[in-house]
């Protein structure tokens, strides 16, 4: 059962997979947690921050698990699955770009996988994680790989074929909404604020909206946007220079290319 007690361990403990394992601890099912990091100062560092068990490797903190989180970059995750011979609870990969099917050919024989992208969010508790299940994955895998996501912000399960759309949009997006913050508060400098309180009012700004949006029963983002520029008014105004500069049709050409680099990085 998801709310019986669960050992989760993780290999990779850097700045998302730490950021994961913070999250897990404080989440409400108390999971019992495991972690292994190629540096083993961050390995003890965390250990001790968090109460859960160092392990000396993978094969060593794959031992006793009910899931293991890969929070290792793709470039080093072949030699990490080679040292995972003969064990085979659940693997929760956040690996960009290793589908699922190549995750299955390269983990142990019987091996259950579920393919996860989550974003930078995960760091302050806002996390927005993607998930999909392997071929072996059994409902109970995939309740608790949703139970494990949520704990550090909102979950969705999706087909495997829409993670390279969820890579572009919310896992890429953190950087293309912090370069339109960035160009929103040189803007505020160019008409003569303080560049410092233009980045305050910037972020706020966003910030704000954000948790407006994000409120139950808060209106549609069209909606809002109507009620917020008025006609004749100086929202107006502004939105008409970027309704002229064709915003919309720009974002979904950067998400196209991430999304295309997404697929160019699995076919590796």
């Amino acid at each position: 059962m998801v709310d019986s007690v669960k050992t989760i361990g993780f290999v990779g403990a850097g700045h998302m997979g730490g950021a994961m394992l913070r999250g897990l601890a404080a989440a409400d099912f108390k999971p019992s947690l495991r972690v292994f990091d190629a540096d083993p100062a961050r390995t003890a560092a965390l250990a001790a921050e968090l109460g859960a068990a160092a392990a000396a490797s993978p094969a060593d903190l794959v031992a006793g698990c009910d899931a293991v989180v890969l929070a290792v970059r793709p470039g080093d995750l072949p030699a990490v699955l080679a040292q995972l011979r003969g064990s085979a609870p659940l693997y929760l990969s956040i690996a960009a770009g290793r589908r699922v099917r190549w995750l299955e050919e390269r983990l142990p024989a019987g091996a259950r996988v579920v393919r996860a992208m989550p974003n930078l969010g995960v760091s302050v508790g806002l996390g927005m994680t993607a998930y999909a299940g392997g071929s072996r994955a059994t409902g109970e895998d995939l309740a608790l790989a949703g139970r494990i996501f949520s704990s550090f912000g909102k979950a969705v399960r999706l087909p495997e074929e829409n993670l390279d759309a969820v890579t572009a949009l919310s896992g890429s997006g953190p950087a293309f909404f912090a370069q339109f913050l960035r160009a929103m508060a040189d803007g505020g400098a160019a008409l003569g604020l303080d560049p410092a309180t233009a980045a305050t009012l910037a972020l706020q700004t966003m910030l704000g909206t954000a948790t407006v949006l994000s409120r139950p029963g808060a209106p549609a983002v069209g909606d809002f946007i109507a009620a917020v520029a008025t006609k004749g008014g100086t929202t107006a105004a502004g939105k008409a220079v970027l309704d002229a500069s064709d915003l919309d049709a720009t974002a979904a050409a950067a998400l196209a290319a991430a999304a295309r680099r997404a697929a160019e990085l699995a076919s590796c």
